[in-house]
């Protein structure tokens, strides 16, 4: 299954002006002129394809639509799409996969994307008592998304973590483990972050009963040309997928949130409220680690708290991100 090429998709008014709208660096590591169409529709990859059903996690992003579009282009349909739903997520990314993606899965011949949560797989399981959403989870505990306390377990508890409940419940993926045949987990990983890539996962059961294959990597795609892949398919960008609330928001992105969605915003502003007499170190702890230090506090920076802060368009600039992201911006 080496060397598959990628067929055509068609070509649209959209793709040619969102491709020709890149920037000078138009040429990503692999050489692949990003400012051509077609260019991106003759593209080949010369890895080997595992062998097996596909899984195709879903986070809603732009790493998940090019996954699925370079899928589409090898010739190939999946099994599932899966996407974990942690109770949160922009209204944009669930707009998006309903209204853009649906019709789109289905030209496809794909399936429809299948959701699932902790709190239905949790029903499943009997180690397990807490019924909740993300933000449930914070309520109950007066506290933040991990990720704010410098931890990456929300994406595992929320997102990986039912995920694998799920396929566990499911008779097609216990059959295929009964054979011996691993599942072919596709991940959205692209070449701005080929250190996230592994040869396998470090759960020894997962492990034995999937085996990784990143997509875009084979493809030498980075996020640039995974928006080009997408324009090139007539589709608006999705944006980034995340929850409302999440810590590693952007300053335009709360100012986004504020403007578009006043209720999720205030939800946040709430979560800030309650969890800040219960922080041991307010100075870095905070929904707000875009800040500097000392000012990472949703609520005091809705009140004016923090003046002199960068313009969002200057401060996106100067913020210094995780160097491995949480898997919610696939």
């Amino acid at each position: 299954m080496g060397g598959a090429v990628i067929s055509p998709g068609p070509e649209t008014e959209l793709a040619a002006r969102a491709v020709l709208a890149l920037d000078d660096e138009s040429t990503d590591r692999n050489g692949l002129d990003l400012r051509n169409p077609l260019a991106l529709r003759t593209m080949t990859t010369n890895s080997t394809i595992p062998e097996g059903q596909i899984l195709v996690t879903y986070g809603g992003g732009v790493n998940t639509i090019a996954n699925l579009i370079l899928v589409r282009r090898l010739g190939l349909v999946p099994r599932v799409i899966v996407m974990a739903f942690p109770g949160h997520e922009r209204t944009r990314t669930i707009w998006y996969r309903d209204e853009i993606m649906a019709p789109w899965l289905a030209g496809a011949g794909f399936p429809t994307v299948t959701v699932v949560s902790r709190w239905e797989e949790i029903l499943h399981r009997t180690k397990f008592k807490n019924v909740e959403t993300l933000g449930g989870l914070c309520e109950r505990t007066a506290g933040l998304p991990s990720v704010a306390y410098g931890w990456k377990r929300c994406s595992f508890n929320f997102k990986r973590a039912p995920s694998v409940w799920w396929a566990e419940r499911q008779e097609w993926c216990r059959k295929e483990w009964a054979a011996g045949r691993k599942i072919v987990k596709a991940i959205g990983y692209d070449m701005d972050e080929p250190q996230r890539a592994r040869p396998g996962f470090d759960d020894p059961v997962e492990n034995a009963r999937y085996v990784p294959w990143y997509p875009l990597l084979d493809a030498g795609l980075d996020r640039a040309g995974c928006e080009a892949l997408i324009a090139s398919e007539g589709l608006p960008s999705p944006g980034k997928s995340a929850c409302t609330f999440c810590p590693n928001n952007t300053l335009r992105e709360w100012e986004e949130v504020r403007r578009d969605d006043p209720e999720a915003f205030a939800y946040a502003l709430e979560m800030s409220r309650r969890a800040a007499p219960g922080l041991q170190n307010p100075d870095t702890t905070g929904l707000m680690r875009c800040n500097p230090k000392g000012k990472r506090q949703l609520h005091v920076w809705t009140e004016g708290g923090y003046p002199g802060l960068l313009p969002a368009s200057e401060a996106d600039d100067a913020e210094v991100q995780s160097t491995t992201p949480c898997e919610c911006a696939l």
